[in-house]
């Protein structure tokens, strides 16, 4: 057999060390079980996030060389390398069947069974999830930062500068800030202020010239009252994106460049120049199509005798009713408490603890792995050691070799304390599962569901709901009777 290796780590706390031991991983896995090693792929420093998949450009060199049939394994460390999406190991597991090819995660690899498929489809399911919860535990560090009212990264906004982590008034730039919203209140418009504030050289935080978006996005942004603001996650929406509803808000962090009351009053005035209408996000759009003829159904608003309604319709005009968006949100969380039962969450708990009991493995192949690399710096330690006692050096050499010392012994007593990272367990993927199927959102819906099929006849709406884990479905309760879609709720 002769395989290739796949290898990346993300830009989140992790280093070059991190290929260098998935490498090892699977060139270890090759020796035990006679496969020829031909290449080693790497992506260093690059989510395995969706959208970050065309950046990983060894991975997509890799994708190419699948066609020319020089190997017939890839080995990986574990799935998560691969990515972090269900659609991108959907996408590569295809490609792979039809050429041939194998896939082996080694530190995941037990066996071709039902119950190891089971597993590995769940694992992929669930890496989006993982991966948010992976990135919560790293904002914790923001968070206190941010309950100091501290600057927290990124550039600062016009008006102010930061020193020492606190923001303090730039003059030059607050007075134009000042001019801005002084200009909403007169009535006069910006076009002279631009003119100014370019014939005066005046530019954003990021060396660019200030224009229309950017003097809208400063009128809008409440910091300009010495109001603190972060959040700790992104908003979908750019209004929310301004108004932070969500953020942790600290009022009088810093000295203000203007006055609560002219703040309200700009945004008086601005709300009542803005459009109406705002593009609505439903449960499960993007998801929805025609029983009759497959097209994918939109959401569309109507009024009747004074009430609204909201229903998804066929644009083809198939014959095909309107279907109340009520109607199909309440049958996608009822798919979801349907295929998340007790019993489908006892038997997933069950092949994870078999798929578990090979936790001993990984956490002796961990510490192998830092032991080695203790070794190495002991070593270096000693040669410098060495080198320091050898002869009479110059003052500056020998502050240098201390230096060098000290770093090396610092990094040494790191290692020691460093703990094995953790993994997949049973609690947390059935509390994963039980939260999905108590408050299904709509990350969940997108996550778990990759159709719903709907038509409408008379007084009754049939659906016909598909899972992204139906090949888990399948697999586990194969002989049963059940079946991964749903339809007539």
């Amino acid at each position: 057999m002769t395989a290739v290796i796949y290898a990346r780590y993300s830009s989140d706390r992790q280093t070059e060390n991190s290929i260098e031991a998935q490498v090892r991983a699977c060139e270890e896995y090759a020796k035990f079980h006679d496969i020829k090693i031909i290449r080693i792929y790497k992506d260093e420093a690059i989510s395995g996030r969706e959208n970050k998949t065309a950046l990983r450009q060894d991975y997509q060199r890799m994708l190419l060389d699948i066609k020319t049939h020089t190997f017939d394994t890839i080995l990986i460390h574990k799935y998560d390398r691969i990515a972090r999406s269900m659609r991108e190991h959907v996408s590569l597991d295809t490609k792979l069947q039809k050429e041939g090819i194998k896939l082996v995660a080694v530190a995941q690899d037990f066996g071709e069974s039902n119950e190891s498929k089971i597993v590995r489809d769940l694992m992929w399911s669930l890496s989006e999830y993982y991966s948010e919860n992976l990135a919560a535990e790293t904002k914790k560090g923001h968070r206190e930062t941010a309950l100091k009212a501290l600057h927290n990264g990124g550039v600062a906004p016009f008006g102010y500068d930061v020193v020492d982590q606190k923001y303090v008034i730039n003059e030059i730039e607050a007075a134009y800030v000042k001019k801005m919203f002084q200009c909403v209140v007169d009535g006069t418009g910006f076009k002279n202020l631009i003119s100014e504030m370019k014939a005066a050289g005046i530019k954003g935080k990021r060396g660019k010239e200030i224009k229309y978006p950017q003097i809208y996005e400063i009128l809008r942004n409440e910091r300009y009252c010495g109001v603190y603001l972060y959040c700790t996650t992104e908003a979908e929406s750019r209004s929310d994106r301004r108004t932070k509803p969500n953020a942790i808000r600290i009022d009088n962090a810093f000295e203000p460049i203007i006055s609560k009351t002219l703040f309200k009053k700009v945004q008086i005035i601005m709300d009542s120049r803005k459009r109406t209408g705002k593009k609505g996000n439903y449960l499960c759009s993007g998801l929805v199509y025609c029983a009759c003829c497959g097209g994918k159904m939109h959401v569309y608003k109507r009024r009747k005798k004074g009430h609204e309604y909201i229903d998804y319709r066929c644009p083809a005009k198939c014959g095909n009713s309107m279907v109340r968006v009520e109607d199909v949100d309440n049958a996608a969380k009822a798919f979801l408490g349907y295929i998340l039962s007790d019993d489908t969450q006892t038997k997933i708990a069950t092949l994870l603890r078999t798929y578990n009991g090979h936790e001993s493995d990984r956490i002796e192949s961990f510490k192998k792995s830092v032991a080695k690399r203790i070794s190495e710096k002991e070593a270096a330690y000693e040669t410098l050691m060495t080198n320091l006692t050898a002869a009479v050096l110059p003052e500056a050499v020998i502050k240098d070799i201390s230096a060098k010392m000290q770093t090396l012994k610092d990094e040494i007593e790191q290692l020691k304390n460093v703990e094995p990272p953790a993994d997949y367990t049973v609690d947390t993927v059935k509390a994963w599962l039980q939260s999905i199927k108590e408050a299904p959102d709509e990350k969940a819906i997108h996550l778990l569901i990759s159709r719903i099929e709907a038509k409408r006849e008379k007084n009754n709406t049939d659906f016909n709901i598909e899972s992204t884990l139906k090949p888990v479905l399948e697999n586990m309760v194969a002989g049963e009777g059940f079946e991964p879609t749903t339809s007539g709720l």
